[in-house]
């Protein structure tokens, strides 16, 4: 396993980012890069960047959260998690590549089940609530703030 030495300021302002008693140094930086990945997403969004995807790839994950956003916004801040993937479909199908719609293990097709794990780090960096109701997704105003920054 690799190591970091950190300042002792950039130590400070990484505990500051601590969410639970569970995250550890690296739980924090996998956020701070999954936001990164986002903003990157978005960035391509906004550039209409359409480089070829290479072969086997898929839809980056952070393409999928500003959608998901819209649609939320779209449906006055909270809808049902199922009808946010039916229309997220309709969003971004046609930027999906093949192998996002493998059919999974599990018998879910694979960017519906991206969709899931994208909600879940958008939650865990508080773009979405982590207090809605079991199948309900919630814009916060986190997200908001997001999406008026990143949205195209």
């Amino acid at each position: 396993m690799a190591s970091v030495e950190l300042s002792e300021r950039t130590n400070r302002r990484l505990l500051e980012l601590v969410e639970s008693f569970d995250d550890t140094a690296e739980t924090v930086i996998e956020r701070l890069l999954d936001f990164y990945d986002a903003s990157r997403g978005a960035d391509k969004l906004k550039s209409g960047d359409s480089s070829p995807p290479k072969e086997g790839e898929l839809l980056p994950e952070g393409e999928y959260w500003i959608p998901i956003l819209q649609i939320l916004d779209e449906s006055g801040g909270r809808a049902q998690g199922s009808e946010v993937i039916d229309t997220l479909e309709g969003r971004i199908g046609d930027r999906l590549r093949s192998r996002d719609r493998d059919l999974l293990k599990m018998g879910e097709v694979r960017w519906r089940n991206r969709a899931r794990f994208a909600r879940l780090r958008m939650k865990e960096l508080g773009l979405v609530s982590n207090k809605s109701p079991r199948g309900i997704w919630e814009i916060t105003a986190k997200g908001q703030r997001f999406l008026e920054e990143e949205g195209v």
